[in-house]
């Protein structure tokens, strides 16, 4: 993890993330969904998103792991033969 994403609490992810949000489709509006300015916003967008989920997720792994001394998490692939 880098040392600008440490610095960054989630409030400021949040707000950047809703001006971001207003400014792709202030683009889409005047260029079009498929325009290059739109789409450079849309992946600006994209990488804050993903900052916010990486920060919520070793929030949450380290307020677990303080909790309840170190607990390992392990997800089992996914079975697409299971029958519902």
């Amino acid at each position: 993890m880098n040392v600008v994403m440490d610095s960054r609490g989630a409030m400021e992810i949040c707000s950047e993330i809703r001006m971001k949000r207003m400014e792709m489709m202030e683009l889409a509006n005047a260029y079009g969904m498929g325009h290059e300015y739109t789409l450079r916003q849309s992946e600006r967008l994209d990488k804050l998103i993903n900052e916010y989920l990486i920060l919520q997720h070793h929030s949450s792994v380290e307020v677990r792991n303080k909790r309840e001394n170190m607990v390992v998490i392990v997800q089992e692939p996914f079975d697409d033969d299971v029958a519902l």
